[in-house]
């Protein structure tokens, strides 16, 4: 797989891209002055961001940098220190052999001065014409005494070449998207599968417990209902009264096992419910109390 980064391409008078993309806040970059006052070495720049080449540009928006030095060594290592901090990790973008553009994180985490050319580069706003870092030399600078010059960042290398690379880059490494799982609603979770007719399980119990509330309502109705009878038997039903018996009832003298269990369970009953005839003799008074004692 080839680096896009490390194609040769001579951006010294490429003209850029001036598209109608989505601005990149500047306001975080302050016009600033570096280097001696008498330095024999100055030029003052348009310092922006970019997240991609080609970015748009608005010169009136964007902050001054005066940068002074005494060599040419001393003057890029004095526009170095105003650039590094807004640099970021570089991002390297290659081409797999399916021909898809794939975004990694590259090396070195941290860049440096001799990174600098994977960083920045140089437009000429009147001329509209790109330079490389190379570029930065004497008699250019000399060229630029009464240009309009920015200075551009590109936060994450100049291998963010287009909008279309920077999106897979964003959207794989910045910002990876979180996948989506589909939501399901309570009415589409199935706890228990569902019968043969068309109703659940859920729905057969909720049924049943239904049928059970009926059929108890309906028992609490007809014990109501039978207590009212019961009521109304023991209302209009007379209790029929006790039968007396005396010993002579019995046909020859001869008393039934009944009766027999009758009397022997309790004598006092017995007495109070035999009539003691005027014609009884003595005899037959006294074999009575004999039978009972």
């Amino acid at each position: 797989m080839q680096s896009l980064e490390n194609m040769e391409i001579d951006i010294g008078k490429v003209e850029p891209t001036w598209d109608e993309d989505t601005l990149v806040d500047d306001s975080s970059i302050a016009s600033q002055v570096i280097g001696p006052e008498n330095g024999s070495i100055q030029c003052q720049f348009k310092a922006a961001k970019r997240e991609f080449v080609g970015q748009r540009i608005y010169t009136e928006r964007l902050p001054d940098w005066l940068v002074r030095a005494n060599s040419m060594e001393s003057f890029r290592l004095n526009l170095w220190s105003l650039v590094e901090p807004y640099i970021k990790q570089p991002i390297l973008v290659e081409t797999d052999e399916s021909g898809h553009t794939v975004a990694t994180w590259g090396v070195p985490k941290m860049p440096t001065v001799s990174d600098a050319g994977r960083f920045v580069t140089f437009v000429d706003k009147r001329n509209r014409k790109s330079y490389s870092w190379c570029h930065l030399r004497q008699n250019t600078i000399d060229r630029w005494i009464n240009a309009s010059i920015v200075v551009c960042i590109h936060v994450y290398s100049t291998a963010m070449s287009s909008r279309n690379v920077y999106e897979i880059a964003r959207d794989t490494l910045l910002s990876p998207k979180k996948i989506k799982h589909p939501v399901i609603s309570k009415q589409q979770r199935r706890v228990f599968p569902e019968s043969a007719d068309g109703y659940s399980f859920r729905d057969e119990v909720r049924a049943l417990r239904e049928t059970f509330l009926q059929m108890r309502d309906l028992m609490h109705v007809l014990d109501n209902r039978i207590m009212l009878l019961e009521e109304k038997c023991d209302q209009t039903v007379p209790h029929e009264p006790m039968i007396q018996m005396s010993a002579g009832e019995c046909s020859d003298g001869v008393e039934s096992v009944g009766m027999k269990a009758f009397l022997n369970s309790d004598p006092l009953l017995v007495h109070t419910n035999i009539e003691i005839k005027e014609e009884t003799s003595e005899e037959e008074i006294e074999a009575l109390d004999e039978h009972y004692e």
